[in-house]
């Protein structure tokens, strides 16, 4: 269910309490020759420029009163460096530059980090005041920045895990506040580390409940207070706290009860509710909730689409396809997206039945770009997050130009794209980067796997750029593949499917023709350098279909006329080159 972000750390990274049990478990099993044995196993796999590190932690432990006799060394250090900051930044005000990121302070990294290192130790000591003042200390060093806007960040600390560090650093905060004012203090706090660090998740209470396997004092009574106190508050980061509380003292009893008693205000509880259903294996529930939760939410809202695609997974695995059809459709209108249109269109076994489907999924698009675009207040969520859920789906003119092109009204697409500049194709929602490679590809009349070679570049750069329609654009480089993958074998199933009358097909071959001169001459006449390689490829894929069709002489008269007009331009006559390779024709004399 890959919709639902759990509240819980992901599986990949095992809690510290669970890894430390377990390796505690392995060691009682072991005799002292196995564990010779394990240390040598371990000892091979070592890279070479690690080993003296991995000598180092074979030592004997430190003592562990020496820390505890001395607790100012520690903090002594950690203000030693907070005072050389502004020191160094001073030497360094007028030897500057834009693309030196740390500048002076690069050599702090090396003993910010064995600092981070000693504050862990007194962490795992249970000398929580040393360690509160200590982690406290150290993120605030994470704040300075000079008159450049240089300072050390927590990405630069490579060899620390920060969000370990802030789980360690709050529950620090909770054993040494008193039980009556712990609820504000970890407010304030995990709002600090909320504005430390922004780029990631936010903080949450099971981070610092899986740092260590020892029980809180009060944790009851705390949970109380923690929700009492953040039902009182209005900001994203205290809903889903509150919603983390109530799941960790009141399970799924809890969830429903604050979803459904205000379905407006705590709507994000309904997919908490679902994942904690999810993760009992209740399949039946899952359907059955997520039926009365999209009952309950409001109709604009984008959330819904999280919780239709659950229903939709739900629905299934128990055989009902109508209801994964309706669902689908819900997801799809609810927060448009390609990976959405393309699971609507997957509901339906056959292309005939696909077709027909996908040009209502284009009315809608048509229907929604009319109306006045609205943001969302959660738009500026990072990647990732769960906010993400309630983002407003941009459904722009590439992802209606899927929808047109995969209901196999190519005239329809045609008129969406001819609106539109012969520029802006790499960014924007122009959809001609879309729709004129496309009309390339059924234009050639070959299968995929025999594309001309500038008509398959183009080909795979649309689908590239196509994974963006009508969604924020993801840095997730697998999610991004696989889409690209996926939309690759939609096309493949669709493309052999559509078929052009003559007419047809010269009407929509000159218009391919034309548009290519209109952007190539644009882009060479203003000097776009950094687009010469597509102007190139574009005009070659041109050239391509039509020597394709036995009209080598108009082919390569396409080709000669832009070399005889911009036969300055050295460097787009090299890529032009490039495209055709050996097929290019000759300057007319």
């Amino acid at each position: 269910m890959a919709e639902v972000h759990p509240s819980h750390p992901p599986a990949e990274k095992l809690p510290l309490h669970v890894f430390r049990e377990a390796v505690e478990a392995r060691l009682e099993d072991c005799s002292p020759e196995e564990l010779r044995v394990l240390l040598r196993v371990l000892a091979s796999r070592v890279r070479p420029s690690e080993r003296l590190a991995f000598l180092q932690t074979l030592r004997a432990p430190s003592d562990p009163n020496a820390q505890a006799a001395f607790p100012h060394a520690l903090l002594d250090d950690i203000t030693e460096l907070a005072h050389a900051l502004p020191e160094k930044a001073k030497e360094w005000e007028d030897f500057w530059t834009e693309d030196d990121v740390l500048g002076p302070y690069a050599e702090f990294l090396e003993p910010l980090t064995a600092l981070f290192q000693r504050a862990q130790e007194s962490s795992e000591r249970g000398q929580y005041p040393l360690a509160r003042n200590a982690y406290q200390a150290l993120f605030s060093l994470l704040e300075f920045e000079d008159d450049q806007g240089r300072g050390l960040r927590a990405e630069h600390l490579s060899q620390v895990d920060i969000p370990e560090a802030r789980a360690r650093y709050l529950r620090a905060v909770y054993a040494v506040t008193p039980h009556e004012q712990r609820a504000s203090q970890l407010l304030k706090e995990m709002r600090w580390m909320r504005e430390l660090l922004p780029r990631g998740p936010r903080p949450l209470m099971q981070e610092w409940l899986d740092i260590s396997s020892e029980p809180l004092p009060d944790f009851d009574a705390f949970l109380r207070d923690w929700s009492a106190l953040l039902r009182q508050q209005e900001d994203p980061d205290a809903e889903a706290w509150l919603r983390e509380a109530i799941r960790l003292s009141q399970g799924t009893r809890g969830l429903r009860e604050l979803a459904f008693s205000e379905p407006s205000r705590h709507p994000r509880a309904f997919v908490d509710l679902l994942a904690a259903l999810e993760r009992e294996g209740q399949t039946q529930a899952v359907l059955t909730t997520a039926r009365e939760a999209l009952e309950a939410l409001p109709a604009a809202l984008p959330l819904r689409a999280t919780v239709a695609s659950v229903l939709a997974s739900a629905a299934e695995r128990l055989g009902q396809p109508d209801t994964v059809r309706s669902a689908r459709w819900e997801a799809f209108v609810s927060q448009p997206t390609l990976p959405r249109l393309l699971d609507l269109r997957d509901t339906r076994p056959s292309e005939p039945e696909r077709a027909p489907l996908m040009a209502q999924a284009a009315r809608h698009l048509e229907a929604v770009l009319q109306q006045p675009r609205q943001l969302s207040g959660s738009m500026a969520a990072p990647p990732g997050d769960e906010d993400s859920f309630e983002v407003l789906a941009h459904a722009d003119r590439r992802l209606l130009a899927q929808a047109w092109l995969l209901a196999h009204d190519w005239e329809a697409a045609h008129a969406l794209a001819a609106k539109e500049s012969a520029l802006g194709w790499t960014y924007g929602d122009n959809p001609q980067g879309l729709v004129v490679p496309a009309f390339l590809v059924l234009l050639s009349g070959q299968p995929l796997h025999k594309l001309p070679r500038n008509v398959d570049a183009l080909w795979h750069q649309a689908l590239e750029s196509g994974t963006q329609a009508g969604a924020w654009y993801s840095d997730d480089r697998r999610h991004n593949e696989a889409l690209r993958d996926r939309l690759a074998r939609t096309y493949a199933e669709a493309l052999p499917a559509i078929s052009l009358e003559p007419s047809e097909r010269e009407r929509l071959r000159e218009w391919c023709l034309e548009l290519a001169r209109k952007r190539v001459s644009t882009i060479v006449s203003r000097q776009h350098r950094r687009s010469y390689a597509k102007a190139a490829q574009l005009l070659a894929a041109g050239a391509e279909v039509l020597w394709l069709h036995g009209e080598q002489a108009r082919g390569n008269l396409l080709l000669a006329g832009f070399r005889e007009s911009f036969r300055r331009h050295r460097a787009f006559q090299a890529e032009l080159d490039a495209a055709v390779g050996s097929r290019a024709p000759a300057l007319p004399r």
